[in-house]
């Protein structure tokens, strides 16, 4: 009786539904990515402006073909004088456009991109975000194993956002920071440190949730690429390497102790495999991650624990404020799992995104449990 009840439930069901079987009829279109950051000129905290001709999913077709690099592309400052901004193609990087480094763009202003090419013209309209503010509770806790701990307090407020322009001049940008001023924050390995996204966080951040929608974090590691000797395990415990009795940590995987990554955060175990996924190894076979790493969050406090971290060294973490467009475009299929699902563009007349941010940044140290 219970069987015959639920065919017929699911019949009436199936009847009642009507189905849209028209079939969508593909078009290409100008596809848009560009961002603002409030206080920068473009490029500085992000990439440049982005200009390619859309492709459908069933064509196979290099992307690189799909790249423009004579398209008239102009930001405008919806204010009382109006202001137009000419974005210049970025010489060998085909499809890229970038502003003068003298326009500075503000925060709390609206601006308009346009974008012409051949037939098609697309519009599209950002306002950044106010501003951007966090901190690091020094009383925040959380549960390892069943038992609440307290989680450590680091220093946010020492990292000014105009160092960025110094970021291909290391030398320079340690002599404007005051080392004192960084905080260290300890990666530990397994139990409740390293298996899932709910492990026990280095360090927590914690912001006012009405003010924003989405929060873009970003990790970079500033000494990813140090290299040195493949770390080994001291047996004899005399200080020194015996290869005869001493055994290392072969990261390049040639059984040769040699030089690689050290400030990799190397971990061969299946659960964080299944997390972060299998290394990816440059020409010489040496691993390395992503950096920087990027994440979104919505919902204070934000525990960051060792899925956001990928090297040990010195870290600039970023949080920054995004606009709504940001939060509609991601809202839907975050993780672009589904090709068939388009986001939320504010695009008009094409596709993409043209956003802006606000963001605070600071430095921290990531150094290994002894």
């Amino acid at each position: 009786m219970m069987n015959k009840f639920i065919t017929i439930s699911f019949s009436i069901l199936f009847l009642s539904c009507g189905f849209d079987d028209d079939i969508a009829v593909y078009e290409d279109k100008l596809v848009i990515f560009s961002n603002l950051s409030a206080g920068f000129p473009m490029g500085t905290v992000g990439d440049t402006c982005y200009v390619s001709l859309s492709s459908s999913i069933e064509d196979e077709v290099e992307l690189s073909t799909l790249y423009i690099s004579d398209a008239i592309v102009t930001i405008t400052r919806l204010s009382s004088t109006s202001e137009i901004y000419e974005l210049f193609p970025v010489p060998g990087r085909k499809g890229r456009y970038l502003t003068p480094d003298s326009i500075i763009f503000q925060q709390g202003e609206t601006y308009s991109l346009s974008a012409k090419w051949d037939e098609f013209e697309v519009t599209a309209e950002t306002t950044i975000p106010d501003g951007m503010d966090f901190y690091s509770p020094e009383n925040g806790t959380h549960f390892c194993d069943g038992e609440e701990m307290t989680v450590t307090s680091v220093n946010t407020d020492n990292f000014e956002l105009q160092w960025l322009n110094y970021m291909n001049q290391p030398d320079t940008l340690m002599h404007l920071v005051n080392p004192l001023s960084i905080s260290q924050a300890v990666y530990k390995n397994g139990g409740c440190y390293t298996e899932s996204f709910a492990s026990f966080p280095l360090f927590m951040l914690d912001f006012e949730a009405d003010n924003y929608a989405t929060i873009k974090v970003t990790t970079l590691a500033l000494q990813a690429h140090e290299r040195g000797l493949e770390p080994y395990n001291d047996l004899d415990n005399n200080g020194l390497y015996d290869d005869t009795i001493d055994t290392f940590l072969d990261y390049n995987r040639n059984q040769i102790r040699d030089s690689s990554f050290v400030n990799l955060i190397y971990d061969s175990s299946r659960v964080y495999q299944i997390w972060k996924g299998k290394y990816f190894r440059d020409d010489r076979g040496d691993p390395y991650r992503i950096n920087p790493f990027f994440w979104q969050m919505s919902q204070p406090p934000l525990p960051m624990n060792w899925l956001f971290f990928n090297y040990y060294g010195l870290h600039i973490v970023m949080l920054e404020a995004t606009d709504e467009a940001y939060y509609n475009y991601y809202s839907g299929d975050p993780a672009g799992q589904n090709i068939y699902i388009l986001p939320e563009s504010n695009i008009t007349g094409g596709y993409g995104l043209f956003s802006s941010t606000n963001a605070k940044a600071f430095l921290v140290n990531i150094i290994p449990e002894e």
